[in-house]
């Protein structure tokens, strides 16, 4: 028996087992099984047996009960064969054959006829570019690794169909096999170029699908053909500077090009450059290229004055022809001091046209020195020979360099970075020179000096027309401390650009590293330690900030350590919780180092003593409140909560105010300048007897109170007034002054309980019997 398998006819499906689109036969009498072959989803199976009943498709591997799912029962053709369609099959899944006709005169196993396993087979296929006014490429980007495989290409031009005449027009390998709105393109491999020419199509977006045709593998892709655009070419800004000895830059934009050409004419039209883009060079694809124009070398009888990349940082091959007064073998004398001249330099550019697009100017000016600093940086951090412009940037200005320290001197310069800087190390070319010297002469020979020679490394910032030379203090064994030194660079008068030297200077001065405490001492000298939760303790030195740093200190069973930096005023601080210790309590030692420098413990002394007491009132950080409010009101009183917020922030912001009066919540939102205050105001409910609880508060700050409502009650009755003196009797003795009168009862009135007594409003019984006597007594002597 005989299995084979083929394309199916009219199938826009893809390629067939073995790697090959012809037909792959397995021969069973001889294989006995399809021993785990790997068919492609889409193919069909061909299976030659002879057979006179129907073969079962089942589900899985085949197994000698027999009971696996089956999916299909296939009858034979008149000879005998049999076909498996795999369309429907899963990916990546296993199924075999069984044969329920009569097996008695076989010659293999016809109840197994073999396993074989579905895989699902994929195509990549994409653009090289997204927009194209002609050409196009399109790529096989992946096949799963078959070869030779045949595929059909259909597509569609702004959602219309292309029919295959014009398929075949646009895909030169494309075959019209009679198939409707689509093509044949044989043997077909990944990595493969499909050219598409849409010279004569119409512009707009196509997409094209490219199917595999033996099994169900199929992807497209999209572009889009657009006009030819006019040639056009840019510069990226009118007006270029740059100082003679450096290079300058320019860019230029352009399109619908696959050559630029660019001219450089002095403003007597002595000296021209026509920089053009090679022959075999292409920069259609570039959207931009960058010229570097050496100024330094330009005019040279050997010079390389110009670079080119295009906008991917690739080098682009130009030719360069300069010329003097129209001679194009007339060069500059370097030997007389020739080089191009300070000046404005007209550029013209060409797209590919005997008219120019664009002009631009560069401006060429006179070279200069200026000034020379010193910065220092943390040697812990940084190697002299890997530090970087914006480390340095972020280093700190000084004269004084410890010695762990990487000492950076800066130089303010123009018109020297094409011959004197190369990729970031020094040529000294020129008549350039910088050198450090030791002020101190000794008495015999000379002062320590130390040189930039060729090759050490420069950082270079040419947009700020400056350099950098990092030296690592430790490696250079003449820099010692207590030493003072100069450092001058010097543009000497051999130097094209001047007629007499130039020099730019600065001097430092070389320290002994070191660190030591700062704070309060008692009067035995002992540093003072506060036994505070945030206990601060703070060391000075004079390494470059940015130098690590660490603290050690030991109590009388407690060790305390911690990391700390040094900060841009030269101080190295850290905090303790040290709240356990009583004051007097023994610090057993107190240290503190920085790189390479430490404390000496014998020469530091401590002791705790008690956190300072703060009687001021500390001024509150943030949004402040200051409230206020009555403690107590009678019924029906007016009465509110009245609310000051103030930024106590160095800057404006905002903040949400909540209050709570009673069952009453209220939020405000603040938005305050610094140092600006804000009034609110919130009533009280006073209407009845209550104890009515309040406050406020904001992130920051907050208040609280009560406020108690009381029923008013009448008043006490008043005091009685005294009794009026009794008038002197005639003849007879003075009559007594009255008692004074007793208290009015209670408003209220008293419990009837306490008081059965009448009383005389007023007077009291005795008073009253006194009285009535002196009345008698005085009508009696008036009878007499």
């Amino acid at each position: 028996m005989v299995m084979s398998v083929v394309a199916m006819s009219m199938s826009f499906a893809g390629a067939a087992a073995a790697n090959s689109n012809d037909q792959v036969e397995f021969d069973l009498t001889e294989d006995d099984s399809l021993s785990g072959e790997d068919i492609w989803i889409g193919q069909e199976l061909e299976v030659d047996g002879d057979f006179d009943e129907p073969v079962q498709l089942k589900d899985g591997i085949h197994t000698e009960d027999g009971d696996a799912e089956t999916l299909d029962t296939l009858r034979p053709d008149d000879d005998g064969i049999v076909t498996v369609e795999t369309d429907e099959l899963e990916d990546d899944e296993p199924y075999h054959l069984y044969y329920t006709g009569d097996t008695s005169e076989a010659e293999f196993d016809v109840d197994d006829l073999g396993t074989f396993w579905a895989n699902e087979h994929s195509i990549d296929v994409d653009f090289d570019a997204d927009v194209v006014t002609e050409d196009g490429t399109l790529t096989i980007e992946d096949l799963d690794d078959r070869e030779d495989v045949d595929v059909h290409v259909s597509g569609e031009h702004e959602n219309e169909s292309i029919d295959e005449d014009d398929l075949t027009e646009i895909f030169e390998d494309a075959e019209d096999e009679e198939l409707e709105d689509a093509v044949l393109i044989e043997e077909v491999n990944e990595d493969d170029d499909l050219e598409a020419d849409f010279s004569d199509e119409s512009t707009g977006d196509y997409e094209f699908t490219v199917d595999v045709v033996d099994t169900t593998a199929e992807d497209s892709a999209e572009i889009t053909v657009g006009e030819e655009p006019e040639a056009d070419a840019q510069f990226n800004e009118s007006t270029y500077e740059q100082n003679v000895g450096d290079v300058a830059e320019f860019g230029v934009d352009h399109d619908g090009t696959e050559d630029v050409t660019i001219t450089v004419t002095d403003e007597e039209e002595y000296y021209t450059a026509e920089i053009e883009t090679a022959e075999d060079e292409d920069v259609s694809d570039a959207d931009n290229l960058t010229v570097e124009f050496d100024s330094y070398e330009a005019g040279q009888e050997d010079g390389d004055p110009v670079t080119v990349t295009d906008d991917e940082g690739e080098p682009v091959d130009v030719d360069v022809t300069e010329a003097l007064d129209e001679d194009e073998d007339a060069t500059l004398d370097a030997d007389e001091d020739e080089r191009l001249l300070p000046g404005d330099y007209e550029l013209e550019v060409f797209p590919g046209t005997e008219d120019e697009t664009d002009a631009a100017v560069l401006v060429l000016d006179d070279r200069s020195t200026g000034d020379m600093n010193t910065w220092i940086a943390p040697g812990d951090e940084f190697d002299a020979d890997e530090i970087e412009l914006e480390d340095i940037e972020d280093s700190t200005e000084s004269d004084s360099v410890a010695e762990e320290d990487l000492l950076v001197v800066g130089v303010e310069a123009s018109g020297i970075y094409s011959y004197g800087i190369d990729d970031g190390q020094w040529t000294g070319e020129e008549d350039l020179e910088l050198k450090f010297e030791d002020t101190d002469e000794p008495r015999y020979g000379s002062a320590d000096t130390i040189e930039l020679e060729e090759g050490d490394d420069v950082i270079v910032d040419e947009d700020e027309n400056r350099f950098f030379v990092v030296v690592d203090v430790e490696d250079e064994a003449d820099l010692e401390a207590d030493e003072t030194w100069d450092v001058t660079f010097t543009v000497g008068d051999d130097n094209d650009y001047v007629d007499d030297e130039e020099t730019a200077e600065a001097q430092f001065d070389v320290e002994e590293s070191f660190v030591e405490f700062v704070g309060d001492e008692d009067d035995e000298g002992q540093l003072q330690i506060e036994n505070s939760n945030e206990s601060e303790i703070t060391a000075e030195t004079n390494l470059a900030p940015g130098t690590d740093g660490d603290f050690r200190l030991r109590a009388s069973s407690e060790i305390y350590t911690s990391d700390a930096e040094v900060d841009d005023d030269g101080v190295l601080a850290t905090t303790f919780d040290l709240s356990s210790h009583d004051e007097d309590d023994e610090i057993r030692t107190l240290s503190a180092s920085v790189g390479d420098a430490e404390t000496d413990d014998d020469d530091v002394d401590a002791v705790f003593v008690s956190a300072a007491d703060d009687d001021e009132e500390e001024t509150k950080d943030g949004f402040k409140i200051d409230a206020d409010a009555p403690s107590e009101v009678n019924v029906d009183d007016d009465a509110s909560l009245d609310v000051d917020v103030v930024n106590n922030n160095g800057e404006a912001g905002n903040a949400t105010l909540e209050a709570t009066v009673g069952d009453e919540e209220y939020t405000e939102e603040l938005e305050l300048d610094a140092g600006d205050s804000v009034s609110e105001s919130f009533d009280f409910d006073t209407s009845e007897e209550a104890d009515i609880d309040w406050s406020v508060e904001t992130d920051d700050d907050s208040a609280s109170g009560t406020l108690t409502v009381s029923d008013e009650g009448d008043a006490n009755g008043e005091n009685g007034e005294n009794g009026a003196n009794g008038e002197n009797g005639e003849n007879g003795a003075n009559g007594e002054n009255g008692e004074n009168g007793a208290n009015g009862d209670d408003a209220n009135g008293a419990d009837d309980a306490d008081d059965d007594d009448e009383t005389v409003p007023g007077f009291g019984v005795a008073v009253a019997i006194v009285a009535l006597l002196g009345a008698a007594m005085l009508a009696l002597r008036r009878q007499n």
